[in-house]
């Protein structure tokens, strides 16, 4: 009896795979398509995708979270979310509520390729067993890091996507209006001419902490939201399967809790980004706020606790459907890719099949006879291998041969068709297998 570890690609004994390719194709394994680089390409464009549908309410939340900044009490240009798109949309028209929008495409494909696109790898790192699901804290911290990178690597372009949000020409325009770009590129060419490289990473901190709070939930929430409904018995009785309608309930339940989590710090990383700056000593200075803790601060004095909660229906309206179309397009590219996989895997296997059929072919009439059965069996089982005498060899390989065509229910004359050759792999793996019994450790 052959162990575990002598079987080779699913033959009962390693012999079998001189003649034969694997019984059936090569299977995928859990993580194709959701890990490795092709996952972390999805992971980027299916948020680059869902950045177009959601700029609008990018932009509105980015206002309303500047508002009534260092002021108490004063009057409000926007009563809400809806109120800021529509008179954006008056006064700016379309590229006013789309304000950013390069920026936005750009920001949602680069950091989501390693903010969701690293969160499978790492979970794998993390949690070796397979067979096991992964428990919340181990999600939660695979989450956070992917978080991180996403937020440290992508931080330029997170300012000039809001610095670009920020700007308007109405007579009401909230927050700091001073900076002026002429567009995506020649933001970067400022920044770093006039704040230094430095600029460009500006409030990083607080950029990181916002994204490991929204990674970490928003990863956590959706992943095993998706695996219950599909795997978790108790809840059969939905009847989801996986496709477009998963993705997407179980992408806005996840971003109504993000959003929740993160929108705090999603408002003091906006006041740091849009703020104005000073030269002091050739280091750059914010002129309001020295850094996140003091940006904080300055807000809860000045405006209220319920200030952090600033913008979170433009959040949320902004969050909520990007979640669902990046998650829609991301699980349609990884069904996608393993589907395609699949079928190359298969073809492959056919080929492989097909050669193995024609090697062994003696007569060359697209035909197994014996003497076909007799030719692969010498190959699977060498005379070496059985450590006996020329004339006792041909007895034995003779007798298998007419072995096998009998167990397929042919006469020792007749032939079998490629079709039929299907069945014979099996009978000719387990005639392998109990010639080499006891000779193969």
């Amino acid at each position: 009896m052959q162990s575990a570890s002598t079987v080779t690609r699913g033959w009962n004994h390693p012999h079998t795979s001189r003649i034969l390719p694997p019984p059936q194709p090569d299977p995928l394994s859990r993580s194709y398509g959701v890990g490795g680089l092709e996952g972390m390409v999805f992971s980027g464009v299916g948020p680059a995708t869902a950045a177009i549908v959601s700029n609008p309410f990018d932009v509105a939340k980015v206002r309303m979270q500047l508002q009534g900044e260092l002021s108490s009490g004063a009057k409000k240009a926007y009563r809400g979310t809806f109120d800021c798109m529509i008179k954006t949309y008056r006064a700016e028209g379309i590229a006013g509520t789309q304000r950013g929008l390069t920026a936005s495409v750009i920001r949602e494909g680069s950091k989501n390729f390693f903010r969701i696109g690293l969160f499978h790898p790492i979970l794998d790192v993390l949690h070796e067993d397979h067979t096991k699901s992964p428990p919340v804290w181990k999600r939660l911290i695979a989450g956070s890091i992917s978080g991180a990178v996403g937020a440290i690597i992508c931080n330029p372009i997170e300012i000039v996507k809001t610095r670009l949000q920020a700007s308007s020409i109405h007579s009401k325009a909230v927050g700091y209006q001073g900076y002026r770009y002429k567009g995506f590129v020649d933001s970067f060419r400022v920044i770093a001419r006039d704040e230094g490289i430095a600029g460009l990473w500006t409030g990083t901190s607080i950029s990181a902490v916002r994204s490991i709070l929204a990674t970490s939930v928003n990863m956590t929430v959706n992943s095993k939201s998706k695996e219950l409904v599909l795997e978790d018995p108790r809840f059969a009785g939905l009847g989801m399967k996986p496709g477009f309608f998963t993705d997407g309930s179980c992408s806005m339940f996840s971003a109504l809790v993000a959003v929740a989590a993160n929108n705090p710090a999603d408002v003091v990383r906006t006041r740091l980004y849009n703020q104005p700056f000073k030269m002091v000593d050739g280091k750059r200075m914010g002129e309001w706020y020295s850094g996140a803790p003091q940006c904080a601060l300055t807000i809860l004095r000045t405006e209220g606790p319920m200030a952090f909660m600033k913008g979170y229906t433009g959040h949320f309206m902004r969050t909520g459907p990007h979640y669902v179309v990046a998650f829609i397009v991301i699980g349609y590219c990884q069904r996608t890719a393993r589907s395609l996989k699949e079928k190359s895997n298969a073809t492959r296997w056919e080929n492989e099949m097909k050669a193995s059929f024609q090697r062994f072919d003696v007569e060359g009439k697209g035909r197994w006879t014996s003497s076909s059965v007799e030719s692969a069996l010498r190959v699977a089982c060498p005379q070496v291998e059985l450590n006996c005498s020329d004339e006792a060899y041909n007895k034995l390989m003779k007798q298998d041969a007419l072995l096998v065509m009998a167990k397929c229910g042919k006469p020792a004359d007749g032939s079998f068709s490629f079709d039929e050759f299907y069945k014979a792999t099996a009978v000719l793996d387990r005639v392998v297998e109990t010639r080499l019994s006891g000779k193969q450790q």
